[in-house]
């Protein structure tokens, strides 16, 4: 079983970077890489096509139909498929207005692609 690196978008996530940090991880981990994003996003084809790209440079992808996505379906998510090694959002406090802690059930690690001081707040 090929071990999985999981990108969750937010409404207002910065995908570029996080698709970036998500190809990054998967390189390194030799890992496919998989998306988790709203079909209703207005910006559901640059992804497709974001993804197209990435997979002809070699990188196995996939979206996955996410809608009202939150924490704890990532989390999951992420739970019921085992060969997940990582998830990939932007900002973890953003998401925190959910719950205590959406992430604590999480059995792998999470990743935080934009919690840079330099990019711009997501909210």
């Amino acid at each position: 079983m090929k071990r999985r690196v999981v990108v969750a978008l937010r409404p207002v996530s910065p995908v570029e970077r996080l698709l970036s940090v998500g190809a990054s991880l998967c390189r390194r981990m030799e890992a496919e890489l998989e998306v988790l994003a709203d079909p209703a996003r207005p910006d559901w084809s640059e992804i497709e096509a974001r993804l197209a790209a990435l997979e002809a440079d070699g990188l196995a992808c996939r979206l996955t139909p996410a809608a009202g996505l939150d924490a704890k379906r990532v989390v999951e998510h992420a739970r019921r498929h085992e060969c997940v090694a990582s998830v990939v959002v932007g900002r973890p406090a953003a998401w925190a207005h959910e719950s205590a802690d959406p992430w604590g059930k999480l059995d792998c690690p999470l990743v935080a692609a934009s919690d840079h001081p330099d990019l711009p707040e997501e909210k």
